[in-house]
């Protein structure tokens, strides 16, 4: 069970470890978006941003990596010295910092050749020992190559284990626990839709089959990158179909978004004062774009709360500060201030 720290004082020998644990701050805040991010507030519709990044290691995949970790027998926690997991990101960056309070000395990353040398610097700064698959770069789940299996094979030796997030049910449970439940604390029956994007799959499943079990009327958009483009994080519209947790039961529509979409959403965000990273750029992009079509073909009304509003809801899963290379390369130079030199001698 949870433990909320009063007034968020935490002291003593596992001060840190409170800390890190998830949901001691309490619910993660949950802001609406102005009418400059919302262009159909006059159609009464609602968008909420919940701000998972706001956790202790500010991304939401330390939700899941700390469930998977305590989800582990403790007489089998003892014998464990070495981490591994197929992750370039922040699963990996949270199990390396999240670890050591489990007892675990070392957490080794598997990726592959083409991640960014400031994405493996984050790693290495944060203690991520790195090994490098030769691999497809978004393996299947299912096959018996890749950084996925590499890991899974790793993790059978002596000392060594792999928590496999791809097929973990600590994965969706964390979903379920911090973002699904959270949300109906802070929205309940007013909440209609429900958008996030497919990764592992974890939060989405989670989160929505929980909101499903509240309100039947519930609506989930799932976003994947379309195919041809790269957007960190989420897995392409392809590549969600070859995932381990079962999410289609869950999802109701999939929307698939172009770089673009998800850096130039991303980054009014950002100028709102949202710090978040490409994954939650694409979310509000396939949002909008989903809420524009029901109201072209007349739908919205099929989302109306009792209130007679459409209120939604996104998720911003991690912060702007690994991604701001990225967001340089994909967006043109006209969308940032210029650098100007003043006349010499002032």
């Amino acid at each position: 069970m949870k433990k909320i720290h009063k007034n968020k004082v935490f002291e003593g020998e596992h001060a840190i470890g409170d800390f890190l644990t998830p949901g001691s701050m309490g619910p993660t805040p949950l802001v609406e978006l102005p009418a400059s991010l919302n262009p159909f507030t006059k159609d009464k519709v609602r968008i909420f941003i919940k701000l998972v990044n706001l956790v202790p290691l500010f991304n939401i995949k330390s939700q899941p990596a700390h469930m998977m970790l305590d989800n582990i027998p403790r007489d089998e926690l003892k014998k464990i010295k070495n981490l591994v997991e197929y992750s370039s990101g922040n699963t990996a960056l949270s199990l390396a910092v999240l670890a050591q309070y489990f007892g675990i000395e070392k957490m080794y990353a598997i990726i592959t050749p083409d991640v960014p040398e400031s994405k493996k610097r984050i790693l290495r700064l944060v203690g991520t020992n790195l090994l490098i698959s030769h691999g497809p770069k978004s393996p299947d789940v299912k096959e018996d190559v890749g950084g996925i299996y590499d890991a899974k094979l790793m993790g059978q030796k002596p000392g060594w284990h792999n928590l496999h997030q791809y097929i973990n049910p600590g994965n969706w449970e964390a979903g379920e626990e911090y973002v699904g439940k959270e949300l109906w604390q802070q929205l309940g029956t007013e909440l209609s839709f429900f958008t996030s994007s497919i990764g592992t799959a974890g939060t989405i499943t989670g989160a929505g089959k929980y909101l499903k079990s509240k309100n039947k009327k519930l609506k989930v958009l799932g976003v994947a990158v379309k195919e041809g483009s790269s957007i960190p994080g989420p897995r392409g519209e392809v590549m969600i179909h070859k995932l381990g947790i079962e999410w289609q039961n869950t999802v109701d529509e999939v929307s698939a978004v172009e770089t673009f979409n998800a850096f130039k959403s991303g980054l009014d965000l950002i100028r709102a004062g949202f710090f978040v990273g490409p994954s939650t750029g694409m979310q509000l992009s396939a949002l909008l774009d989903k809420i524009r079509e029901y109201k072209k073909k007349g739908q919205l009304k099929n989302l109306k709360n009792e209130n007679g509003e459409v209120v939604s809801c996104f998720i911003a899963c991690d912060s702007m500060f690994p991604y701001i290379d990225e967001y340089f390369d994909n967006l043109p130079d006209n969308l940032f201030p210029r650098v100007k030199d003043l006349p010499a001698g002032r």
